[in-house]
């Protein structure tokens, strides 16, 4: 794989009742609620982020769990290098650079979910 991941940047949780989620994580946890919109929330954990987003009908949200997200340089290289490698994408390549960077979704060999993510540059 000539695209190299990093460390995770991202950690999502895929929650049946958001409201209740996002409370415990800002009035348990004490985490900083940095935005929220109808189907998600995001939270400032330390510098990193931890984003509580409602389960759908989207194959990367379709059922609860914690989801990891790992920065990489060049998201269409790493893309293209994971499809390569016959790892399952789920989804395209999304967001752009005015939200923050550029994601997409996996499938490990276990059906586990993960991101690759880069980040808005500048």
């Amino acid at each position: 794989m000539s695209s190299k991941l990093g460390w995770p940047t991202w950690i999502g949780v895929v929650a049946d009742d958001l409201q209740g989620q996002v409370a415990f994580s800002r009035d348990v946890l004490g985490f900083r609620l940095v935005d929220i919109g109808a189907d998600w929330a995001e939270f400032d954990v330390d510098g990193n982020e931890l984003e509580i987003i409602a389960r759908s009908a989207l194959p990367q949200y379709e059922s609860r769990r914690t989801q990891v997200g790992f920065e990489v340089d060049d998201i269409a290289t790493a893309r293209a290098d994971l499809e390569a490698a016959g790892v399952e994408a789920i989804s395209e390549i999304d967001g752009d650079e005015g939200v923050g960077g550029r994601w997409a979704y996996f499938r490990d060999p276990e059906g586990n979910v993960f991101e690759i993510k880069e980040r808005r540059r500048g």
